[in-house]
């Protein structure tokens, strides 16, 4: 059922064709410099405004994802991804641009620097879900687990990376040494992901209709497709029970241990290294040997377990180890239905399927920080813990009763090719 998913990730990489490995390479750099401008604009604004400047500038971001994620998604079932790619890069590239300009002249001005935010959360919205959905269309099925796979690692890479080379630049040249390393990092992605390639299956295209009426449609379909409806939500659902544990809470964790900081960007190196182990070849062992059922039942339910097991543990190594398994997990689970959930899709839907579920991750992300707050106000951190993981626990059983789950996942990757369509053909309209 899952042969192909253990190549070692040399064999991998070379396998996949050229077009393919400069998105990937595109991707990579991506991430690496979106996190290192993510750590420096935080430490520029932190420094110059305090603490409610960042919150404000937060607030601004998120609640321009929300809006622009959805509002964007016809874009991608409209035009060729490729396109979508280039302008999406070059507008992060003008964003990095514009952030280190102010930087280097001395500007601080709140306004300025949400105003080019902004053109970075707009280029994030088109730029996403392309990247997203393109690589059913540039590659056949039975590639897609392992192509998977190493986007998932590239993403982790750079996740993990980025912050550590930005920390080391801010301390060693500062802060303008880092907006420009920033700005090169946007560049060589860019260059990267240029030639992405053409689709061997480009999407298939519908009557066009109005930019809101495609957009509406894409929301509709997402919600009518029962199967991803459930699947999303309730994905959502495990999201804020996760965000918190390793985000909110955990700096509050290490310091009641009286454990130095040190530790706390252990915790987090921990976890980028768990999933990059997953997907390096763990997860796709226990796939292999187990099924995608079963292996997304004990994955769900072992990161439940550590999540309460921080609430519990008291010695810092055991600390970092289930923060690795909670990252092992994690891959797992992600590797389990990607590749089915994109299959399904419709071709002409795909973009704005992969939108709303970005828009719905963007959601959980917002009011996660808030059920972490909500949670200290009645609960020690250790508690906290503890319901978390009982919380992540009780949706991992959600999960697995979620209508025909079980049965898609026990489907082969041809199986799995237009199973919306073919379960849920009420969810589209082609008129």
């Amino acid at each position: 059922m899952t042969q192909g998913l253990l190549p070692t990730l040399p064999a991998a990489w070379r396998s996949i064709p050229v077009p393919v490995r400069r998105l990937m390479l595109g991707e990579l750099f991506g991430l690496l410099a979106a996190a290192a401008m993510h750590l420096a604009l935080a430490w520029w604004i932190s420094r110059e405004g305090g603490a409610e400047a960042l919150a404000r500038y937060g607030a601004i971001t998120a609640f321009a994802a929300l809006l622009a994620t959805p509002l964007l998604s016809p874009a991608g079932d409209r035009w060729p991804k490729r396109q979508l790619i280039r302008v999406g890069k070059l507008a992060l590239v003008l964003d990095a641009l514009g952030l280190t300009l102010l930087c280097a002249a001395g500007v601080y001005d709140l306004r300025l620097i949400c105003a080019c935010s902004l053109l970075s959360v707009a280029a994030t919205a088109l730029l996403w879900p392309a990247e997203a959905s393109v690589l059913p269309e540039l590659l056949p099925p039975a590639d897609l687990p392992t192509a998977l796979r190493l986007r998932r690692g590239a993403q982790a890479l750079g996740g993990m990376l980025g912050p550590g080379l930005c920390g080391v630049v801010l301390a060693g040249a500062g802060l303008r040494a880092a907006m420009v390393m920033s700005l090169l990092l946007f560049g060589l992605a860019t260059l990267a992901a240029w030639r992405v390639g053409s689709a061997q299956r480009p999407a298939e295209t519908t009557a066009r209709r109005g930019w809101f009426d495609e957009m509406a449609d894409g929301l509709r379909a997402k919600w009518r497709v029962r199967l991803d409806r459930w699947w999303t939500l309730v994905g959502a659902l495990m999201m804020m029970c996760l965000l918190p544990a390793t985000g909110l809470l955990l700096p509050l964790r290490i310091q009641g241990l009286g454990l130095s900081a040190a530790w706390f960007g252990a915790c987090s190196a921990a976890m980028s290294l768990g999933l990059l182990a997953g997907v390096a070849g763990l997860a796709p062992a226990l796939i292999e040997r187990v099924g995608r059922v079963r292996a997304l039942a004990v994955a769900v339910q072992a990161c439940a377990v550590a999540i309460a097991g921080i609430g519990l543990v008291r010695w810092a190594p055991g600390l970092v180890a289930l923060f690795a398994v909670i990252g092992l997990a994690l891959a797992v689970t992600q590797l389990v239905g990607q590749t089915h959930r994109m299959l399904a899709m419709p071709d002409d839907y795909r973009s704005r399927m992969s939108s709303a579920h970005l828009a719905i991750a963007h959601l959980a992300a917002a009011l996660a920080p808030a059920l972490g707050g909500a949670l200290l106000g009645v609960a020690t951190v250790p508690t906290g813990y503890l319901l978390l993981g009982a919380g992540f626990a009780a949706s991992g059983l959600l999960l697995m009763a979620v209508p025909g789950l079980a049965l898609f996942l026990r489907q082969d990757h041809e199986g799995a090719r237009g199973w919306y369509d073919r379960h849920y053909p009420q969810a589209f309209t082609r008129s």
